[in-house]
């Protein structure tokens, strides 16, 4: 028997994902968990809209998502803590700029670099609707086939 416990949201847990962004010409991380598919080529990013992330997310239109390894976690922890208005955690880590220009997680093992088409905003959150321009994953974690969705 099933028991109604009310109106809770009770797909966690989701994926941990650090998000990349530029606010104000420096790069800043932000750890997300609500992300979610919409589409072959689009996912939403839904951020608290107290973020600073925010801010660089609309000034830049462009957002890397970067999965988290366990290697990842404490940093991840740290940046999902600590705000950037207060403390800079571009160093946190080793990144490069992707080929559409957002920061990418050199050590992250599967990064997506999005283009944010829309923004459903609500009332406290800005629920940021990406195309996926790039993605990269480390080769160790292909297989034969290296994409097992198309979206054509």
């Amino acid at each position: 028997m099933k028991k109604n416990i009310g109106n809770v949201l009770a797909l966690y847990p989701t994926p941990a994902v650090v998000v990349g962004t530029e606010v104000n010409g420096k790069v800043n991380w932000l750890l997300v968990a609500h992300v979610g598919i919409i589409g072959h080529d689009q996912i939403m990013l839904s951020l608290f809209k107290k973020h600073y992330s925010n801010e660089g997310v609309k000034q830049t239109g462009k957002v890397s998502v970067n999965m988290v390894n366990e290697a990842m976690l404490v940093r991840a922890d740290y940046v999902g803590c600590v705000g950037g208005a207060k403390a800079d955690k571009s160093d946190v880590f080793i990144y490069h700029k992707g080929e559409a220009g957002t920061p990418v997680i050199d050590e992250s093992p599967l990064v997506m670099e999005c283009e944010v088409v829309d923004n459903y905003e609500t009332d406290t959150f800005d629920n940021f609707i990406c195309k996926i321009t790039n993605t990269y994953v480390d080769e160790d974690c292909l297989t034969k086939r290296e994409s097992p969705i198309t979206t054509s």
